[in-house]
């Protein structure tokens, strides 16, 4: 992938590992042992997957500004409920 497509925090993105059934935003992306991994927030589900970057493919348009994430933060209790 070029620099020029790079997919970034921000932009939509269609899926292409399920026949471009859904759109999404990327709210995050991560560079690991030479992987590129984006979080997508997808439209209408309260779900947020990890994907290698050549599973989405870029719609051309971004979105600006805090992307809140679909995650809660869980603590954790010390003893018995």
């Amino acid at each position: 992938m070029s620099d020029k497509t790079r997919i970034k925090k921000g932009d939509r993105v269609r899926d292409a590992k399920w026949g471009g059934k859904f759109t999404g935003t990327v709210v995050r992306v991560q560079t690991s042992a030479s992987r590129r991994w984006v979080y997508v927030q997808w439209d209408n589900i309260a779900v947020e997957d990890q994907l290698l970057d050549y599973e989405v493919e870029a719609l051309g348009t971004r979105i600006e500004g805090e992307i809140p994430t679909v995650f809660l933060t869980v603590t954790k209790t010390e003893g018995p409920a």
